[in-house]
């Protein structure tokens, strides 16, 4: 990307976020996370606690899986290749990129991946 000022912007706005994504994950309270015994007295109440802990997990996955963008996004700015398509090698639009700013994708080949993707999903009929 030519202009050197919208990548700054973006670099800060990615600092940011991977901070608001540490500080999520490590202050998070892991009580959900452990089960403890003495205080499941129901099997309702076990497959409650369970239910908290599984969408915990996904929560916290989700969270890791946002940092690795943001992190990676980072390492695209320090070596120049920020802002560039991963698949087209043509530059990313800057609305897309001040919105998800650790997209890796154009508009374009995102939707072609998506695509791609649905297609492999469906059944096939015989």
């Amino acid at each position: 990307m030519e202009d050197n000022r919208f990548v700054l912007n973006q670099k800060e706005q990615l600092l940011r976020l991977r901070n608001e994504l540490l500080n999520a994950i490590k202050y998070k309270s892991t009580e959900d996370l452990h089960i403890p015994s003495d205080e499941i007295v129901e099997d309702g109440d076990q497959a409650q606690t369970y239910i908290n802990q599984n969408v915990s997990f996904g929560l916290r996955e989700r969270e890791i899986s946002r940092l690795r963008e943001v992190e990676s996004a980072l390492m695209r700015i320090e070596n120049g290749s920020y802002g560039f398509c991963e698949e087209t090698d043509e530059p990313i639009e800057k609305r897309r990129l001040q919105k998800v700013p650790w997209a890796r994708l154009s508009i374009a080949a995102a939707e072609e991946k998506e695509r791609e993707q649905s297609n492999l999903r469906k059944p096939k009929s015989v």
